[in-house]
């Protein structure tokens, strides 16, 4: 009798046909559930890796470990997961425009980037962002806590950037993680017009390419968040 393939048996035939890259599509399936969680600052290091050619099979195998375990640990997290409470009801269907001025350098938003996607909570006024796209390629994972940009919360904002030879992140509300104290600065105002809601961010932090914290970069970066089929730049 033919039984059903068994996600097991798929990973492995895929690891068997000997792969050099896993398809942009299985990128986008293996991303997508990644906004649903608490802590999301390893998503950077899981697209670096899957859009680099796998060392070997026993890279793939490994790899392929632990999307398949991360998965069936988001499948059963409930709520969206970022700040706030994690089962508050999220706002779905938006989608992030944006430009970016990163230690004098602009970087704008590819409207056919795969991963780009706006989760805000009504409950708390929390927001989250992931971004992954462009030419060059960017990747921004964006977090507004609770109350971000209003009296007392200007600094409710956290952020991690890299792109080609530039990897930035801050913290300054420790929204996820934290900053020491002085490490870097960062403010948000938040304005919301119908469906769609813009953040205006400015930052000052630490080059962080080599691992270790370097000379001070600028940040300033304006976003917007607005339904997929409404065409919104910042």
């Amino acid at each position: 009798m033919n039984q059903q393939a068994q996600p097991d048996d798929r990973i492995r035939a895929w690891v068997r046909s000997g792969p050099e890259a896993a398809s942009a599509g299985l990128v986008e399936r293996t991303l997508g559930p990644v906004p649903r969680m608490r802590q999301r600052r390893s998503w950077r290091i899981v697209m670096d890796r899957w859009t680099r050619p796998l060392a070997g099979v026993a890279a793939g195998a490994a790899a392929l470990g632990v999307v398949v375990i991360g998965l069936a640990v988001m499948v059963g997290m409930p709520g969206r997961g970022s700040v706030g409470d994690p089962g508050s009801t999220p706002v779905a269907g938006l989608r992030p425009t944006f430009e970016l001025v990163l230690d004098g350098t602009t970087y704008r938003s590819d409207p056919d980037a795969s991963v780009a996607t706006c989760l805000g909570d009504d409950d708390d006024g929390s927001w989250s962002v992931l971004y992954a796209g462009g030419e060059p390629f960017l990747s921004l994972d964006l977090v507004v806590g609770a109350g971000g940009g209003g009296p007392g919360r200007e600094d409710a904002v956290g952020a991690e950037i890299q792109t080609t030879g530039q990897y930035v992140r801050f913290d300054p509300a420790v929204l996820r993680g934290g900053d020491p104290p002085g490490r870097s600065g960062a403010t948000v105002v938040v304005s919301d017009d119908g469906p769609s809601t813009t953040f205006v961010v400015t930052a000052t932090t630490p080059q962080r390419i080599t691992g270790e914290d370097g000379p001070s970069v600028e940040v300033a970066l304006t976003l917007t968040c607005a339904p997929s089929s409404t065409e919104v730049m910042p």
